[in-house]
């Protein structure tokens, strides 16, 4: 068996030798006449049938390519959406310390919404196509239910992320160009402005507490004003012969501490202030970052375990680390002001840490007028974004309370007039 195995192998080896080079002439024959058809046969079919592409004959139709794609777009479009909304209720849950608030004050459990506000963006994720439909649908069906705690809101920046506008807040107040000879930083005029609106009733209006802005598209750097040339043009507003100082601090989040205190308070104290707060964050990459350069920006301490410190409130459970900030306030000379002064306010203005100001503000004597402002913005928060429809969450992780360990958002606004009521009590309008 084996030598008749081997005789047939070596017979047909003999013959593919021995006809060699007909068998590589017809190996060549066959590859052209292959390739030439792979022409021949659409261009002349093309020819017969001049309407009909030759696109067609070298792929799927287009119509089904189209309707392809349109599912992959849609499939994807429903993907991101549904992801986006899993990672911010995931981001809530495990770093905005105000959902005990939600539930007492709101009576919601944000979870049950979530699973509720999750099953209808399933019905709609794939196929809406509105512009703005994922910021609009969450703002509506499942952050207003929540509440405005914190500043929690869903933007979407007009223009490209600069490193520091997914940072903390406080990264924005650094920028090199400001303290660099070779820029050239422009400085705005009118910052505040005045108006005397009776014989002896002097307003006095305040823009901005930060002293460096940014343009809304382009994000050239300015100065909002020089501090020195600030704090000589509000001393010399104060030394006025008037009995009524109105000063309108409306739509101000932020800059508290650098400008309020020693522009606007220590004028006016007749002898040394001090008061203290703390703030409380989760253990969580976000939080802990904004309350690092939080304390790092008011050279505060270290952050401790809320376990170590007593308070008469109960603290959210998701909250562990706090650190104290004390606020002492000096006198400058003489109270350069002896008559009423008014402080006009609103919802902006009681955010964040800014209440232990103003009620600062309020045991010196100074009236506060309140309005309430339901489109405020707030403390100037922190963003976190969401990876698929490039929008940004915002709020303010860190629990800001009173040194009892009341929440300052719980608390709300603290007032002594409303500003409706504001013309009978002078018999002005304010501008």
């Amino acid at each position: 068996m084996r030598i008749r195995w081997y005789i047939m192998r070596s017979s047909i080896a003999f013959f593919f030798t021995r006809h060699k080079k007909f068998f590589r002439r017809f190996y060549w024959f066959c590859i052209i006449t292959i390739v030439a058809l792979i022409f021949a046969i659409p261009i002349s079919m093309g020819i017969r049938n001049p309407e009909i592409r030759l696109l067609d004959f070298h792929g799927p139709p287009p119509d089904l390519m189209r309707e392809w794609n349109l599912a992959v777009l849609q499939a994807q479009r429903e993907q991101g959406r549904l992801d986006d909304f899993v990672i911010l209720v995931n981001r809530l849950s495990a770093s905005y310390p105000y959902l005990e608030l939600v539930e007492r004050h709101n009576n919601v459990d944000y979870l049950e919404l979530a699973v509720v506000v999750f099953d209808e963006l399933t019905e709609l994720a794939r196929y809406e196509i509105t512009p703005g439909f994922f910021i609009n649908f969450v703002s509506e069906e499942f952050l207003s239910h929540i509440g405005n705690f914190g500043g929690l809101r869903l933007t979407s920046e007009p223009h490209a992320n600069p490193s520091w506008i997914s940072q903390p807040y406080f990264f924005g107040h650094y920028d090199w160009r400001f303290y660099d000879d070779r820029f050239d930083i422009p400085i705005l005029d009118d910052n505040i402005s005045t108006e005397f609106l009776d014989e002896g009733i002097l307003y006095l209006r305040i823009n901005t507490f930060l002293p460096k802005g940014y343009e809304p598209i382009t994000l050239n750097p300015f100065w909002n004003f020089c501090f020195d040339a600030e704090k000589e043009s509000m001393m010399d507003l104060f030394n006025n012969s008037i009995n009524d100082l109105i000063i309108d601090i409306r739509g101000i989040g932020s800059g508290f501490r650098d400008y309020f205190v020693p522009l606007i308070l220590a004028p006016h104290l007749h002898e040394p202030m001090s008061t203290r707060f703390y703030a409380f964050h989760a253990d969580r990459n976000f939080p802990n970052a904004v309350s690092h350069e939080y304390r790092n920006w008011y050279g505060l301490g270290e952050a401790a375990y809320k376990e170590t410190l007593n308070f008469i409130y109960d603290l959210p459970e998701n909250v562990t680390l706090g650190f104290p900030a004390a606020v002492t306030v000096q006198p400058i000379g003489d109270a350069a002001f002896e008559g009423r002064i008014w402080l006009i306010t609103d919802s902006d203005n009681f955010s964040g840490p800014n209440f232990a100001y103003l009620q600062m503000a309020r045991d010196a004597g100074f009236t506060i007028v309140y309005e309430e402002n339901a489109e405020s913005i707030g403390w100037a928060t922190s963003f976190t974004n969401l990876p698929n429809s490039r929008l940004f969450l915002r709020y303010n992780p860190l629990f800001f309370t009173d040194a009892t360990g009341r929440s300052f958002e719980e608390t709300g606004a603290v007032y002594d007039y409303r500003l409706s009521n504001f013309h009978d009590l002078l018999g002005v309008a304010l501008p």
